[in-house]
C-alpha cells in the first residue's frame, strides 16, 4: 500500500507530516501525507479569502497545517485492521453497557501504537521526511490538537 504510493510520487517531494486518518468507529485507518509546499499553497488560499477565517495566529496556522481534510494525499490508501466480526461485538457489548466511547478511546489507542510499530520498518524510513516531520493518528471527529498532543504518548 504505501511501498507502492512512495514509488509514485513527484520527484523531489518531500513531506513534513503522515497520519493515520481514523475512523475508529468503523475500525478504518485511512493513509494521508502532506508537503510543505502543498500546505504553503493552501494557507494563501485561505487568507486571501475576504469572508472566512483568515489564518493568521499561530495556532490557526498549525491548526490547518495538521488538519488532513486539507492535504495533498489525501487518503491514499484505506486499511481495515479489524475484522467486521469481531468490531460488531466489541459495539454491541459496549452499547449494552454504556461504555461506547471507552471503547472508541481503546481503538486510537490500539492504532496509535500500530503507527508507532509502523515508524519502525522500512517503508516508514523510505518517506521524503522534512527536519520537522511528523506522523500521528487523528479520529474523524477530533480536534487536531488533541491528535498532536497524544504524539507526546507513543
Amino acid at each position: 500500500m504505501i511501498r507502492c504510493f512512495l514509488s509514485q510520487i513527484k520527484s523531489g517531494e518531500v513531506f513534513y507530516a503522515f497520519a493515520f486518518d481514523l475512523n475508529a468507529a468503523y475500525g478504518e485507518i485511512n493513509l494521508f501525507l502532506n508537503t510543505e509546499e502543498h500546505f504553503q499553497k493552501t494557507l494563501k488560499y485561505y487568507q486571501n479569502q475576504s469572508n472566512s477565517y483568515t489564518y493568521h495566529s499561530n495556532e490557526e496556522i498549525k491548526s490547518l497545517k495538521y488538519n488532513t481534510g486539507d492535504w495533498e494525499y489525501q487518503c491514499f490508501s484505506t486499511i481495515y485492521p479489524i475484522d467486521e466480526t469481531s468490531l460488531e461485538q466489541l459495539y454491541q457489548t459496549s452499547y449494552e453497557d454504556g461504555s461506547y466511547s471507552h471503547v472508541l478511546t481503546k481503538v486510537i489507542q490500539i492504532f496509535s501504537e500500530s503507527l508507532t510499530l509502523f515508524k519502525q520498518t522500512e517503508t516508514y524510513k523510505k518517506i521524503p521526511k522534512t527536519e520537522d516531520f511528523i506522523a500521528f493518528t487523528i479520529d474523524h471527529d477530533e480536534e487536531v490538537e488533541d491528535a498532536l498532543i497524544r504524539i507526546e504518548k507513543y
